[in-house]
């Protein structure tokens, strides 16, 4: 009886060590996470390259493909006349004015006028050579239709049309007759002596600094459909001017209107 009274004792005695053992301090980290993840830093931004501003487009002509042969003039001084693209009879521009450096042996009224924008803008050229030492005119700027009609007639009548169509154009399809372009030269020497002149040279190097490009130069002669011809110069403005210059371009090219 004694011993069963022992052994009941014992047993308590161990229960309740193990619930002691049990019922330590609370653990501080109890229902946390011992390595709380530390929140995100922010990260500074790699500086981004500002983007470059667009260029501006150039300006290119205002007239439709489908409004040739035209018949009217209007302000767009990038128009296109060529063997593809015609001008009728009628057409003339309203703003011709005389230009004053010309050479008064060549032409008549009429052929020493060019646009008025073309105009001032061949004095100041002109002047310019002066400066430099040469002595640059104007030969002929604005030719009519029927001008033009009978300058070509007279060149085929001597060398057959095929050939005067290398170097003259058919009345139509001239582009003095737009009024914006002209030939120049030295006054008392024939047209083609200026072909290897110092002035020819010049002419070649500084007319796209007065808003002129040389229209017929000598290595694009298959986009043109003419000769090289040194004393030729077209009006297309300073931007358009400085551009087709750096990139050797025609005004075919540059409007993107090559047969």
């Amino acid at each position: 009886m004694r011993s069963k009274k022992t052994l009941t004792i014992l047993i308590m005695v161990l229960v309740f060590s193990l619930l002691m053992m049990g019922c330590g301090k609370p653990n501080k980290n109890s229902g946390s996470n011992p390595n709380p993840a530390k929140p995100p830093v922010d990260q500074p931004a790699e500086p981004q390259e500002p983007e470059e501003p667009e260029e501006p487009a150039l300006p290119t002509t205002t007239t439709a493909r489908t409004a040739y042969p035209l018949s009217s003039a209007d302000e767009d001084y990038l128009v296109l006349v060529n063997k593809k693209f015609h001008v009728t009879e009628n057409y003339k521009a309203d703003d011709l004015v005389t230009v004053t450096t010309c050479d008064p042996d060549v032409g008549n009224k009429e052929t020493k006028m060019m646009r008025k924008t073309a105009a001032d803008a061949f004095e100041v050229l002109a002047a310019a050579s002066r400066e430099d030492g040469y002595n640059i005119v104007m030969r002929t700027g604005y030719r009519s239709y029927n001008y033009q009609k009978s300058l070509f007639d007279s060149y085929a009548a001597k060398h057959g049309e095929a050939e005067a169509n290398t170097y003259s154009a058919k009345p139509g399809q001239s582009e003095h007759q737009t009024g914006w372009c002209c030939d120049v030269g030295v006054r008392g020497r024939g047209l083609t002596s200026f072909n290897g002149s110092k002035e020819a040279e010049w002419i070649a190097n500084n007319s796209w600094k007065y808003g002129f490009i040389l229209r017929y130069p000598a290595d694009k002669t298959d986009i043109t459909g003419y000769i090289y011809e040194s004393w030729h110069i077209r009006y297309v403005g300073l931007e358009v001017a400085a551009y087709m210059y750096e990139n050797n371009l025609t005004l075919e090219e540059y409007l993107g209107m090559v047969d």
